[in-house]
């Protein structure tokens, strides 16, 4: 048997791992997973195991706190535990909005998940576009979760958020360009065009 029909044979007796549609945490900044980590962590504090409302509290707490050390340490440079604290209680507040307000809920993947939902990517395109300054483009893709009343407060939350992350030196990229933007005519509304995703 020669080396190309043992190669074959080879490969064709080591499984391959099954692949999924999308985005990887692999693929992703070192900005982008430190705000996914942060979120889909504080989306746990809501979903455990607790039995009684101290409990739930407690596992709230803790969370919390779990969060703003992670973030005081990356955001070190600029601010220490101070800009942790206050950078965690901001994206909690952006998320709650989602959580009370929203249309839908934002779904968030489990940690150990190793793909991004659309979800998630919308989120951080918002974050990315609050610090880029472009609030319209924030606002547009806020609209597809947020009745307009609550646009305004999720977006000065966000900035705060992605404010923190900026100036410690963590500028997310833009990974979504609206449809308006890709042909669409101007006469159409950011609220109203469809998002298309980036890779």
């Amino acid at each position: 048997m020669d080396n190309g029909a043992t190669q074959q044979v080879i490969q064709a007796a080591v499984p391959r791992r099954p692949t999924g549609p999308g985005m990887t945490i692999p693929r992703l900044t070192f900005a982008e997973q430190l705000v996914l980590w942060s979120a889909r962590r504080l989306a746990t504090a809501n979903h455990g195991a607790a039995v009684t409302e101290a409990e739930t509290e407690a596992c709230r707490q803790d969370v919390r706190a779990r969060v703003s050390g992670e973030l005081s340490v990356a955001l070190c440079p600029t601010g220490g535990p101070a800009a942790g604290t206050e950078a965690a209680q901001a994206l909690e507040r952006a998320l709650d909005i989602f959580g009370c307000a929203g249309v839908r809920s934002l779904r968030l993947n489990p940690m150990c998940c190793r793909f991004v939902s659309n979800d998630e990517r919308l989120f951080l395109s918002f974050l990315a576009s609050c610090q880029e300054g472009d609030y319209r483009h924030a606002a547009a893709l806020l609209s597809w979760f947020l009745p307009p009343a609550s646009v305004r407060t999720a977006a000065a939350d966000g900035a705060a958020f992605a404010r923190a992350l900026f100036d410690a030196g963590f500028q997310l990229p833009q990974r979504i360009t609206l449809a308006e933007s890709a042909g669409f005519p101007s006469s159409v509304s950011a609220e109203a065009a469809a998002p298309h995703m980036l890779h």
